[in-house]
């Protein structure tokens, strides 16, 4: 038991509270209309809907003229159009309900090319925190245990020494992930009694590869959210094994707040998320129409943020794919996220056109041990290239052309496969690294996955 982690929450509720609530109230909030099954909650998401769909024909210029309550009735938008439309959406700050003090601006970090500001008003942004606190306790992380957040922070993304004491939280720069500076990762872990870790797959990956070739325990992590990235099946075993705790894959996207995650136990090759249907409206639409999806059809992922009053955001295609699944017995009758396929920009495709998701590269190339680290890039129709880093010593022929034997049968067999072996796997500005990319935009979207 951590008395100090207790003592910070205790605090941070009790302060609040005193405040009047304004992270006690949609927490609680979000607690019993997630107990809700789909059935009892309807009548209450509707209204939620209804009701920010009547503000935003009141109030902005992009809507006023759409009077319709039928979500089908608005526009589907995407990043560019809230930047060419951005003022035609924004609201006047003097008629959001419950507006205290200045909009918060949140900026996306333009990882698909487009960098984008979200106005956020007063009450968006306490339940995005309000978010933050339920959903990691529902995964075994309370507020205000000690965690580590691995990402990059610079002078743009940075917490004063105060804020770090208050949430408890230690922030490590991912900037360089050599071997020294993973060492350094894990002897934070153990002196500080770490509780959890909040980061990018590829990091963890880094993290969980170190502990695999330098045995060690850590007897006081109990989760690892993994973030951004698609987390693979040989990062998820490999922090089991090693590492010794649970991993939970969290999509959530930075002009919203989560949008859905995994629920422990998680299955090795079950990869179910659920939806956060408290907060959010979600739409699965086929790749080339507004039409919706059927159950394990791919398709774009739509949503509508429910409770941002200064901005709007109504239908919006997020960029990313996904496959919705029938309802299961722990969904409480919701659909669920069965796949998620990333950036609709970086599907590839087999050589019939077919679109694959990278885990079935994932779970081929797990088996090949020597592999450290992998890319996979899809150059043309029918040719593709495979960067890899192997280890030292061992019969790189042997274990490739093996490697191109089992990719064929994924791919096609007329697939012209090249493996390029390189000292390093690049990343972008972010640090997230790319699994797949496509260079071939040209690619046909079919209907099933």
């Amino acid at each position: 038991m951590d008395i100090h982690s207790i003592y910070l929450r205790y605090r941070f509720w009790i302060l609040d509270f005193f405040k009047g609530s304004p992270i006690g109230k949609p927490y609680r909030e979000i607690k019993v209309f997630d107990k809700l099954s789909f059935a009892d909650g309807a009548n209450k998401r509707e209204r939620k809907l209804k009701q920010l769909l009547a503000f935003a024909q009141t109030n902005t210029i992009f809507y006023k003229n759409i009077k319709s309550y039928n979500l089908t009735d608005y526009p589907v938008i995407n990043k560019q159009t809230l930047i060419n439309h951005h003022k035609e959406i924004e609201v006047s700050q003097e008629v959001i309900p419950g507006q205290k003090g200045n909009i918060y601006i949140q900026k996306t970090s333009g990882s698909t090319g487009i960098p984008l500001e979200i106005p956020q008003d007063t009450l968006k942004r306490k339940r995005r925190i309000a978010e933050l606190k339920y959903f990691g306790k529902r995964v075994g992380f309370n507020t205000h245990d000690l965690l580590i957040h691995l990402r990059i922070w610079n002078k743009w993304q940075t917490k004063s020494l105060k804020q770090i004491q208050k949430e408890n939280i230690i922030p490590f720069d991912i900037s360089d992930m050599g071997e020294s500076r993973i060492k350094e990762l894990c002897e934070i872990m153990k002196k500080e009694h770490v509780v959890a870790l909040r980061g990018y797959a590829s990091v963890i990956d880094l993290l969980a590869t170190y502990v695999q070739h330098h045995p060690q325990c850590f007897p006081h992590l109990k989760i690892i959210i993994s973030v951004s990235e698609t987390l693979q099946d040989e990062t998820r075993n490999k922090v089991k094994k090693y590492l010794k705790c649970e991993i939970i894959s969290q999509y959530a996207n930075e002009e919203c707040g989560i949008l859905a995650q995994e629920i422990p136990p998680t299955k090795p090759t079950d990869n179910i998320m659920y939806i956060n249907h408290t907060g959010y409206y979600f739409e699965v639409l086929k790749m080339d129409s507004n039409e919706p999806c059927a159950y394990g059809e791919l398709g774009r992922i739509v949503i509508t943020d429910l409770h941002n009053y200064a901005f709007p955001l109504i239908r919006y295609d997020t960029g990313d794919v996904g496959v919705l699944l029938p309802p299961n017995e722990r969904s409480k009758g919701y659909p669920v996220l069965g796949k998620l396929l990333g950036r609709k920009l970086d599907i590839c495709y087999t050589t019939n056109g077919e679109p694959f998701s990278s885990m079935l590269l994932s779970r081929t190339l797990k088996h090949y041990d020597q592999i450290i680290q992998w890319q996979f890039i899809q150059k043309k129709e029918k040719e593709y290239c495979l960067k890899v880093i192997m280890q030292q010593n061992c019969d790189t022929n042997k274990y490739l052309e093996s490697a191109i034997s089992e990719l064929l049968k994924v791919l096609g067999p007329d697939a012209i496969i090249k493996i390029e072996q390189v000292n390093e796997i690049p990343v972008l500005s972010s640090r997230k690294r790319k699994p797949v990319i496509n260079e071939w935009k040209n690619g046909k979207y079919t209907q099933q996955v």
